[in-house]
Formats: C-alpha cells, structure tokens, sequence
C-alpha cells in the first residue's frame, strides 16, 4: 500500500491536486505523508532568495497564451514544474531518512562517534551505517567486518549482521562479522539472536565469547583485555591456515596463489599489521612454507 504514494505519478497527480478525496485521505494516514510534511516543515527553514509568485505566474500565462494549442502547452510547463518539486521532495527524504554509511578499506582503520556518545572502532575492510535521523528512538546499526563497539546506556542498541541480530543496552564488546561471526563481551551483557529460529538466542556476560560456523554456536571464555587487532596484531589458536590468509589480505593489499598447499592445516600464532615481510615470516616459516611477491606487491606465492 505504501509503496503506491511514493509513485512519480501518484506524487504528480497530488500536487496538481488531482487526487480523489478517497485517495487524499488515504494519503494523509501514510507514513509518505507524515515525512514530506516533515520534510517541508524543514526546507521552511532554510533561507533563500525571495520569489514574486504573482509576478512569475503572469509570464508564464502570457507566453501560454501565445501557443495555438494552449491546452497542451499548458501540460508542458507544468510537467517540469511538477517534476522539479517530486526530486526536490525525493533529495529531501533521501537526506532526512537516509543512512550514514562508514567504510574502511585494507589496512584502515577509523573511529566513529554516535549522537549518543557511543564508539565505534572499525578495523579494516569493514562497513557501517545507520539512520541519519532518529537515532534515539531507533538505536540501529547495520554491520560488516570487525570493530569494537562501546556503547552508552539507553534504549536498546542493535547490531544486524547477516546471521542475525546482536542487542545491549550499555557494554564494550568486539564483533567480527566476516565468513563466520565472533563475539566477545568485554563489559555488561550481549545477546545474540540468530535469524534461525531454531536456534535459541544466546546471552554472553564479561569475558565470555560466541563462536557461530556452520550453523552451530559454541561459547567459551577468555582473557584478554582489550581485542587483539586493536593493539596491531592478529592472533590464531589452532584455526585453519584459510583463515590466517584470509585475514592477511584484509590488513594488506595482497592476494594468495595457495593451490599448491594444504589450507585446512590448523595454525598457532600470531602476526603485526606493521609490516607485509615481517607478518610472512612469522606465519609461512612456522607451516615450513615458501613464499614469494610480486614485483609489484600484490601477490603472494605459497609452496611446500
């Protein structure tokens, strides 16, 4: 039902006043409405140059008299006129109810604060967003990547993430969200949800984590203070050797030729996101692998 008043025509034919009362009044029960009036109320606001309404109506009357057809010349003015006010409606609710996106790439790292005063500390290659208005009422983020979020007291928070949902009212937890999904809770409570509705939402309290692959949850404990990447280095404990290139390639700008070794092997250790040389060493020599770049840097050659 929404969808129609968002229509170009259905917009065109309202501001023509041309809608039926049946279809005014639905109109004004919509939620489309409520925000163009919202919208309004706003451009209101904002200066600009003053118009002579009467004045600009006289010359466009003049000039439609001129035409044989005034009819239709009638209909060709007006349809820009129509048209200009729909996008300047449209660019309005694109800017009131649109997202703010915030984006790393390999190797980046950025700090976003909310209008609650709530932190959220991207890794790289990670993407964030939310509603640019309403925040208090909606506290709403859509998440990919890895970051740590410290969040404010208030209303419910919320982490969607493709798996499912990740809810607290006022906590420091760290949230990996890439091929599988991580969450440790360093203070207060997390709730995760899966979308799965088989499977029971689980509550993670300080110093627990949750472990979601192949469908399936697993939770322990942990130590640690604050989350390894954010003190510039990346950790393994007997995980696949995948995994460990996978992260390689979000810290650096390279890919992996790895056809020719065993991937699945399980790896413990750990390298610095400082230095491509060093972060190789301290992961290929360790699995007696060989390695070789590129003169241009980008990819990296495994063998036995």
């Amino acid at each position: 039902m929404e969808e129609k008043y968002t229509n170009e025509d259905f917009l065109s034919r309202w501001l023509a006043g041309e809608l039926t009362e049946e279809e005014l009044e639905g109109f004004r029960t919509s939620d489309v409405y409520r925000q163009l009036m919202a919208i309004d109320q706003e451009a209101k606001k904002l200066s600009g140059p003053e118009i002579d309404v009467e004045k600009a109506l006289a010359m466009v009357t003049a000039k439609n008299q001129q035409a044989t057809k005034e009819p239709k010349v009638k209909r060709l003015w007006w349809i820009p006129a129509a048209a200009a006010s729909i996008a300047l409606l449209f660019a309005g609710y694109t800017y009131f109810f649109g997202n703010v996106t915030y984006s790393t790439g390999i190797g980046e790292k950025e700090s976003v604060l909310l209008a609650d005063g709530s932190m959220i500390e991207l890794n790289a290659n990670s993407t964030l967003s939310y509603k640019r208005f309403g925040w208090e009422e909606d506290r709403a983020v859509n998440f990919d990547g890895e970051a740590f979020f410290d969040i404010r007291s208030g209303n419910d928070f919320k982490v969607k993430v493709r798996q499912g949902t990740v809810s607290v009212l006022g906590t420091r937890f760290n949230l990996k969200n890439r091929k599988d999904l991580k969450i440790q809770c360093y203070e207060g409570t997390v709730v995760f949800a899966p979308l799965n509705s088989q499977l029971e939402p689980t509550k993670l309290s300080q110093g627990m984590e949750l472990d979601f692959r192949n469908n399936l949850i697993h939770t322990h404990n942990f130590t640690e203070q604050t989350p390894d990447w954010k003190n510039g280095f990346s950790r393994f404990s007997e995980q696949p050797f995948s995994e460990v290139l996978e992260e390689l390639s979000v810290q650096f700008p390279v890919t992996f030729e790895a056809n020719s070794i065993q991937t699945d092997r399980l790896f413990t250790g750990q390298f610095t996101h400082q230095n491509l040389e060093n972060a190789l060493k301290t992961t290929m020599e360790p699995m007696g692998l060989k390695y070789h770049i590129s003169a241009d840097k980008r990819i990296v050659t495994l063998s036995e």
